[in-house]
């Protein structure tokens, strides 16, 4: 009986020092992440405007895990510096003013209405949802009955594709949990039932269950183009619907897209793979990171062993391949060295290790 309660013993400890190792690496990532954020802009240098978004949202994410306040700071103040934000143009007599975080693109909008309602949850903050609020009245805009429905990437009226499309739904189900209003005269429920509506009859969720990129002009899906990062963001939206109609038919939908993306889009050793890697600008190298927070989400819900090995076979993988031992920045790709590294592939990280924090609590 004692040899049987020291090796329990043991094994508590062992579990609680791997659980200690991912708070660790994500400290040391999101630390690192920080050599490249700018206090005087809010945003991060090497990456653009909704990057900036997404780092934060890894930030707030790390700092609901742990309970840090560490960092609160740095969303107080990125939301300031940029709720009105001189944007650069090639000829400075073109520079122009972005407020409330709205611009030319739906989904850079939905990014930044995400981010802050994650604030508003961490700190109660009120400004925070009350910027949510009015952002997406904007991107609600985006909406016109061509193709049958859904929101315009671009403005004006540009292509319809999954990823803002994901991004309006999951934004407008938890502003709906936040209390339901009238935009453009339907609640934050309505734009979400149509759009979700609209997502599944369009055909971009394909016979596999992986998320086909969009249509073309002539509202045709364009097939074979597959981003990691929309395989994720529809996961929070479906665990959202669950949990306000306590229909796991939405579940069901968001493990067999989950698991499609753990069959299709890896390297043979498991590892997540973006299909185009590593060629990746440094829009998509922030792709596996969101795909990963989302996979984090819904394990939380809906834990599956399968989505528990997944997370931290990648985050030991990163921490141990991807990560330059000097400097611990991380690369694009997960399973080898580093060639490269900018915020965009930290933030990525990051969102990594607070998945493997999530799943060993």
């Amino acid at each position: 009986m004692k040899k049987l309660i020291v090796f329990i013993c043991l094994l508590s400890l062992i579990s609680c020092k791997n659980d200690n190792n991912y708070q660790l690496y994500a400290k040391t990532t999101l630390d690192t992440l920080q050599d490249w954020y700018s206090v005087e802009t809010g945003l991060y240098e090497t990456t653009s405007w909704w990057n900036a978004a997404n780092a934060l949202t890894s930030i707030i994410d790390y700092s609901k895990i742990t309970g840090s306040k560490d960092y609160l700071h740095v969303i107080d103040n990125s939301f300031e510096k940029c709720k009105e934000f001189e944007v650069e143009m090639p000829d400075p007599n073109n520079n122009w003013i972005c407020k409330n975080f709205i611009n030319d693109y739906y989904d850079d909008e939905g990014w930044w209405i995400l981010a802050w309602i994650k604030a508003y949850e961490l700190t109660k903050n009120e400004k925070y949802l009350k910027m949510a609020r009015i952002t997406f009245s904007d991107m609600a805009l985006g909406w016109d009955n061509i193709c049958g429905g859904g929101i315009y990437w671009k403005k004006p009226n540009i292509g319809k594709s999954a990823v803002q499309n994901e991004l309006f739904l999951l934004a407008a189900i938890r502003l709906h949990q936040k209390g339901e209003r009238q935009v453009l005269g339907k609640s934050y429920m309505d734009w979400a039932l149509i759009t979700y509506s609209w997502f599944i009859s369009s055909g971009m969720i394909n016979e596999k269950y992986l998320i086909e990129n969009g249509l073309d002009k002539n509202c045709k899906l364009n097939k074979g183009n597959f981003h990691t990062y929309n395989q994720g963001i529809i996961l929070s939206g479906l665990v959202e619907f669950y949990k306000v109609k306590n229909d796991k038919s939405f579940l069901d939908l968001a493990h067999k897209i989950a698991n499609a993306t753990l069959t299709n889009l890896i390297y043979e050793n498991g590892v997540l793979k973006d299909p185009k890697e590593p060629n990746l600008n440094g829009d998509a190298s922030q792709f596996k990171g969101i795909f990963m927070r989302n996979l984090g989400f819904l394990y939380s819900i809906s834990p599956k062993k399968e989505y528990k090995e997944f997370i931290l076979k990648n985050a030991n993988s990163i921490w141990s391949n991807a990560r330059n031992k000097k400097t611990n920045e991380i690369g694009v790709v997960w399973n080898r060295s580093p060639l490269k590294a900018d915020a965009s592939r930290q933030s990525s990280a990051l969102d990594a290790f607070n998945a493997a924090m999530i799943v060993t609590k």
